[in-house]
């Protein structure tokens, strides 16, 4: 007599199998990445963390730069919600003393996320990965982010200058940002919540 062979699991039950395992590999990818920054990010370190075979993982995941891809994405969409987000808890309209608050909460939110998710932060804003070219998948995700910096200016002046006057703002608060969670502003006598505010205030007028 035959043994009986168990049925496969269901589409729908599948599917979420893959993405479960496709987080695990992630959450682990982002345990290596704070100890040793995107170089370290090992594939076959993961599958071993996992109780799986270097192959086996391989079916999730391509390679190495392919679950970059899916960290550098996952992150992009993380912060661009959370700016989103902000920006939809400002006050209607721009007049007064709400003038600029819009960008001041997309400002705060996005210093927020990046002290949060420092290691986050930093793979999408730090020093380039050797050897790895973004797909433009991820440019689309980055690009929302920054209709919503844009739509977070447009209410200073006018609409043709928003652009530019979001750029300037992402240049100018990245700056202080990645200062801060690359930890140079460590052991310096120095209010960065004070800085960062000024900065802001800035920006606005």
């Amino acid at each position: 007599m035959s043994e009986e062979t168990s049925p496969s699991p269901p589409p729908d039950r599948r599917a979420r199998l893959r993405e479960r395992t496709k987080r695990e590999a992630m959450d682990i990818a982002l345990e290596q990445l704070a100890r040793t920054g995107p170089s370290g990010i090992s594939v076959n370190a993961i599958a071993k963390a996992m109780g799986m075979t270097g192959p086996a993982l391989y079916r999730y995941f391509a390679g190495r730069d392919d679950l970059l891809t899916a960290l550098i994405a996952d992150a992009y969409t993380d912060l661009a919600g959370a700016l989103v987000q902000a920006g939809a808890e400002a006050p209607e309209g721009g007049g007064g003393s709400h003038r600029g608050e819009r960008l001041r909460r997309f400002a705060h939110g996005w210093r927020g996320w990046a002290k949060e998710h420092p290691d986050r932060y930093l793979l999408i804003y730090g020093t380039p990965v050797p050897g790895y070219a973004a797909p433009e998948e991820t440019t689309a995700i980055a690009d929302r982010m920054m209709r919503t910096a844009v739509a977070a200016c447009a209410e200073l002046g006018p609409v043709q200058e928003a652009k530019r006057r979001a750029l300037r703002a992402w240049t100018r608060l990245h700056g202080l940002v990645g200062l801060e969670v690359a930890g140079h502003f460590d052991g310096m006598d120095l209010d960065v919540d004070a800085l960062y505010a000024e900065e802001v205030e800035d920006l606005i007028r």
